[in-house]
């Protein structure tokens, strides 16, 4: 289901769909579900949406950054490792140890620009 959404959704979204074929899907077992593939590196959770989308990539490891479309929803994402280092390390020379990182930027992609042009 996540897997094939362009763009972030939300875990009641999530329930809608999954009740087709299991009528007796509560909101508890999505968040348990979203819990666990976040846990292993398959979703990431969109902290300003309060969504989920599909880690395109799972087989890295490191810190990631997340383009999210404000018109059409779509989510693409990055990984500049360089970016994820420098915070790192100036957190660290701060004496702040980082346990958790969420870059996210908003805007627009160039489907929607390109159709705002048009109009």
């Amino acid at each position: 289901m996540i897997a094939g959404a362009s763009g972030g959704l939300k875990a009641y979204e999530l329930l809608d769909r999954l009740a087709v074929e299991h009528a007796a899907a509560r909101p508890p077992t999505i968040y348990r579900a979203l819990d666990f593939l976040i846990e292993q590196g398959l979703v990431h959770r969109i902290e300003s949406l309060n969504a989920y989308v599909a880690c395109p990539c799972p087989e890295h490891a490191h810190g990631f950054q997340l383009l999210i479309c404000r018109h059409c929803g779509r989510v693409e994402e990055l990984h500049l490792d360089d970016v994820n280092a420098q915070l790192s390390a100036k957190a660290r020379a701060l004496g702040f140890r980082v346990e958790r990182q969420t870059i996210e930027l908003l805007g627009s992609c160039d489907a929607c620009l390109n159709a705002a042009v048009r109009a």
